[in-house]
């Protein structure tokens, strides 16, 4: 165990062992069953089965099924069947006043639903009829699995977390006002009645908003379990499967962006998020077929399906909320353990004829001992760490925040408990278990840039009995603020750099 962590241990069991040890411990969250591994990697796969007139297929058995990985049986570890039910909030609301936590808020049997909302992909007039049609939806009162809603602007904005209450979800979206486009050359273009195009754009701004709001929200979701189901309510793609030919300084360049839409496919199969693309545009004289074909592309990959070319919009997001609640999941490890980065296809087949399903189309070989660019790291850490981000789960913790005593050498303090098992240990040569990760918290008050607590990076190099008491109990930090009377909102977040995991949570904070 290193110097750095040994210390902390220290400072966590004495500075605070009357106050936010105490509190913590009576808040500890379920531990987690999940351990990642750097010398395997289990693929989960969904399936949705339906028969000849589209309703699910309920009574099929692992035994009915056959998973190939490049034409190549593999053995299923792990087979179960879900499908809606009870919906149960987990113990993250019985935390005490000054404890919180980000770990997920609903748990089920069945599949969660994101509904995203596109303003920045999307002609005002198609954006504003999609979100009235939703409100439509929202208000015949639909019995809802845990059901969350986003807007995609020039980054992601979180409407309304997890909740299965029809009217707050209607309210949330009813008083969300678009960006409207704003990438638009001049306003006679969009007036024009000769125009083919629409005033949907293949350009910079939507594409980088698409792509960053996609990978985050792959990342948001990775740490809820089971199937994720995201409806996408768009005008179009803004990222082409086919090469565009562009003119820049009288020379012509060809722009290949399917690169771009993989990685996205690739980060929400890994999430267990299947994509359900939703025309904003309806039945539209414009001509959507490129955008639209990277939206079907990526909804056949992820194991969704596209709603295009209709009006009743709210049609669609039922059908889609209605067609991934009840999947199966299938796991298991590649009998292939060369990580060579290339795609494989994932094949599944049932024995039972006029069964069609539905699947993520594969995933590709990373290498898991990868180690990412410390500047791609620290981006994302630092886009998670925005005040209008929304959480992330892929680490688990919980956080005391204490106010300034002479204690805490009158400071405001924040204790992080994170949850071992969710930290990327890994075993070195030297027989010792090795981990990486930062610990911050940025406040934010009413004007101004946040106030950051950084701290640097903690390291832990663990001989295996130390590790083995670390994951019965908790991996401890604490960080330290110096702050003015006023109000703030905190933004606390883990990032586990041997695999580029992160977790992050919000809270409101009164200094008196």
């Amino acid at each position: 165990m290193t110097l750095v962590l040994k210390r902390l241990l220290i400072l966590a069991v004495f500075l605070f062992s009357v106050q936010a040890e105490k509190t913590l411990a009576q808040n500890q969250p379920a531990r987690s069953q999940q351990t990642f591994r750097t010398t395997t990697r289990l693929v989960v796969v969904d399936v949705v089965a339906t028969d000849e007139k589209g309703s699910p297929v309920r009574d099929l058995t692992a035994e009915d099924f056959v998973v190939k990985e490049n034409n190549e049986p593999q053995k299923v570890v792990d087979f179960s069947f879900h499908q809606p039910g009870n919906v149960a909030a987990s113990g993250a609301h019985q935390l005490a006043p000054n404890v919180f936590s980000n770990s997920p808020l609903y748990s089920g049997n069945s599949s969660l639903n994101v509904i995203l909302l596109d303003a920045i992909n999307t002609d005002f007039s198609n954006h504003a009829y999609a979100q009235d049609m939703l409100v439509k939806y929202l208000g015949t009162n639909p019995k809802l699995q845990p059901t969350a809603v986003y807007a995609l602007e020039s980054n992601l904005r979180l409407l309304h977390d997890f909740s299965t209450d029809p009217q707050a979800l209607r309210d949330a979206i009813t008083h969300y006002k678009g960006i409207g486009v704003s990438h638009l050359a001049t306003v006679d273009a969009a007036a024009s009645p000769f125009s083919q195009r629409g005033t949907f754009r293949n350009v910079p701004q939507g594409r980088t908003a698409a792509f960053r709001g996609m990978i985050f929200l792959a990342q948001t979701l990775a740490g809820y379990p089971g199937r994720k189901n995201l409806i996408w309510i768009s005008e179009g793609f803004p990222l082409s499967l086919y090469p565009d030919t562009v003119m820049a300084d009288e020379i012509l360049q060809t722009e290949d962006y399917s690169p771009f839409v993989e990685k996205i496919a690739d980060e929400l199969m890994g999430a267990q998020v299947a994509l359900y693309p939703i025309s904003a545009a309806g039945v539209s004289k414009d001509d959507q077929f490129s955008a639209q074909t990277a939206m079907a592309g990526m909804a056949q990959r992820t194991g969704g399906k596209t709603f295009f070319n209709r009006n009743d919009i709210d049609a669609g997001v039922r059908t889609s909320l209605d067609d991934g609640s009840t999947y199966y999941t299938m796991e298991y490890y590649p009998a292939n353990k060369t990580w060579n980065d290339k795609f494989r296809h994932i094949k599944v087949s049932v024995n039972r004829p006029g069964v069609k399903l539905q699947y993520r189309d594969g995933y590709y070989a990373n290498n898991p001992l990868t180690v990412f660019g410390a500047d791609t790291m620290g981006s994302e850490f630092s886009q998670a760490l925005d005040i209008n981000a929304p959480a992330l789960t892929a680490v688990s913790f919980q956080a005391a925040v204490l106010p300034a005593s002479p204690q805490t050498q009158n400071k405001m303090a924040v204790v992080f408990h994170i949850d071992p098992h969710t930290l990327a240990f890994q075993r070195g040569s030297d027989g010792l278990e090795h981990a990486e990760l930062n610990c911050v918290v940025w406040a934010y008050p009413k004007k101004g840039d946040p106030i950051r607590a950084d701290g640097g990076t903690i390291t832990a190099d663990m001989p295996q009995d130390d590790y083995e008491k670390l994951m019965k109990s908790f991996f401890p930090c604490k960080r330290a603020l110096d702050l003015k009377p006023g109000q703030y909102t905190l933004r606390l977040g883990v990032l586990d750099r041997k695999a580029n995991l992160i977790g992050t949570l919000s809270t409101p904070l009164n200094v008196p």
